[in-house]
């Protein structure tokens, strides 16, 4: 259970049916053992017809919540043309690359995805490398091909709120337009960000050193229905193990612990929750320059611990290869049970196609009573 994410704690089945705002007769009968009495009643209240709400938790009360990162661009270097056929070529993967920014531009993919957010419904989702729909005006549109931009139109909604729908209020990175974040209204809403989708309504800089451009790492304060607040940091490293690469990362790191570049760190909440995908494997290659940076900061004993996994196991892999580089981690919430979508035990992948090189990780968790 703690590796699939199927069961979860008794604390959620009365923070998150108060958080939903659910029917009197949905909390009543989710009580474990209910007395005879309490039965009856809860069989008499019909479903459209409960009572009012009783008042929500408040920060004294423990809060469960679902949280969520996932990388959804794609490459070239895949065997996109290998049996069986899967409707996605490695013609169409080329394309993708050269017009696309190797983003999440298959229809299908697209599609897929926003099936698996409704099942999963993450309170919290963060997203690296999905596609901005104003990049349509710079692709040449094949019509014959099932992408994003042969839909484009100026009052279609962006994808990251195709992904998550109305249920959601969503804003994305400076300069990096594809790595954007989604908080689910019955849960909180961004702070700063008063719109159903602020473009550019996550803070960040590109590093002091400006290695990379854009903020790869990016962060917003998220306030919950319940008087909570916290920092929500996106994290996008740098790819690539070239010098030049993993001391970017390095900085890139450093942000998010130390200093974003305007004195504080992007983590500068009481609460924070850091996850993204770091393009290294700390597990695995614990001395590369930029796993040095961040396993100084997170794991035991440490001021942020692991959500998504134990800090000795890493979790299951995320990325193609069996490598673990997409991370959740907190110096407040804790991790009550994950998933890595089609790597977990008895947990399909998005879709059944050769698309993605890396997998969602889908984790419940608590954040502590203050």
């Amino acid at each position: 259970a703690a590796n699939r994410g199927h069961g979860r704690l008794q604390a959620e089945r009365t923070a998150r049916g108060y958080r939903d705002r659910r029917s009197v007769r949905a909390l009543l009968c989710s009580v474990r053992s209910p007395p005879v009495g309490l039965m009856l009643l809860c069989a008499a209240l019909p479903v459209g017809c409960a009572p009012p709400d009783p008042d929500p938790p408040t920060p004294d009360d423990p809060l469960a919540l679902r949280v969520m990162t996932f990388n959804g661009g794609t490459t070239p270097g895949l065997a996109h043309d290998a049996a069986p056929d899967d409707g996605y070529t490695q013609a169409m993967a080329d394309t993708a690359d050269a017009q696309y920014e190797n983003s999440l531009s298959w229809n299908p993919a697209e599609a897929a995805l926003t099936s698996f957010l409704a099942e999963h419904r993450p309170d919290l989702v963060v997203f690296q490398e999905i596609f901005w729909d104003g990049w349509c005006e710079d692709v040449a549109i094949d019509a014959t091909l099932d992408f994003v931009c042969r839909d484009d139109a100026a009052d279609r909604p962006l994808q990251v709120q195709r992904l998550l729908g109305p249920d959601y209020q969503t804003a994305c990175a400076p300069g990096q337009p594809d790595n954007c974040a989604g908080v689910r209204r019955a849960f909180g809403a961004f702070a700063d960000c008063a719109d159903e989708h602020c473009q550019e309504g996550m803070f960040g800089l590109a590093p002091p050193s400006g290695c990379s451009n854009g903020a790869r790492v990016s962060s917003a304060r998220v306030e919950t229905v319940d008087g909570r607040a916290l920092t929500l940091v996106n994290v996008h490293g740098t790819s690539g193990f070239a010098a030049e690469d993993r001391a970017c990362r390095a900085d890139q790191f450093r942000q998010v612990f130390e200093d974003r570049g305007d004195g504080e760190p992007a983590a500068n909440g009481a609460t924070n929750l850091v996850l993204g995908d770091l393009n290294t494997d700390p597990f695995l290659v614990p001395g590369e320059a930029s796993s040095v940076v961040w396993s100084s900061f997170v794991g035991e004993g440490l001021p942020y611990h692991y959500v998504s996994s134990t800090a000795e196991d890493g979790g299951p892999p995320t990325y193609n290869g069996g490598l673990r580089i997409d991370h959740i981690a907190s110096d407040d919430i804790v991790g009550a049970g994950c998933f890595v979508a089609g790597e977990s035990a008895g947990v399909p992948p998005v879709i059944d196609a050769t698309y993605w090189d890396h997998r969602p990780v889908v984790c419940d968790a608590v954040w502590p009573a203050d």
